[in-house]
């Protein structure tokens, strides 16, 4: 499953898809992929991942361009893995990025959001901000 997942986004590396392509083609896939990712409890398993993504791609208030730049980012991430032959990379980002866009086109179809889960994901990513930040105060201390 995993493959075929890293797979899909692998042919997409040499094209840009926009938005209504990703939402009229490509979303049936990736709500199967993300069913079957479910059903094997990997969103279980990679959720802390999965809400510092979410919560990441949150900083975007337009739905499309959230889409857009998510689907772009899977791509770049998964062409990335595939150089470096980072297969835990390749599981993460396949797992991870099937089910941001997913909750991304639910919430473009349905026009509903799920408050709880966006919370959960803006806490996560303000917890790895404020790690980076502390990171980049020591590193800063050395500098002098």
């Amino acid at each position: 499953m995993v493959e075929e997942i890293s797979q899909f986004f692998y042919s997409f590396k040499t094209k840009v898809v926009d938005s209504n392509s990703i939402q009229n083609e490509y979303s049936n896939a990736i709500f199967d992929f993300a069913e079957e990712l479910k059903k094997k409890k990997l969103d279980e398993e990679f959720r802390e991942n999965f809400l510092m993504i979410l919560g990441y791609t949150l900083r975007l208030e337009d739905l499309s361009q959230r889409l857009f730049f998510t689907f772009q980012e899977a791509i770049y991430a998964i062409d990335l893995d595939f150089q470096m032959r980072n297969e835990d990379s390749k599981k993460l980002n396949s797992i991870v990025y099937i089910l941001v866009l997913e909750v991304i086109l639910k919430e473009i179809q349905t026009k509903e959001i799920d408050e709880v889960l966006k919370q959960e994901a803006l806490e996560a990513y303000k917890k790895l901000e404020e790690q980076k930040a502390k990171e980049n105060k020591k590193y800063h201390m050395y500098q002098y």
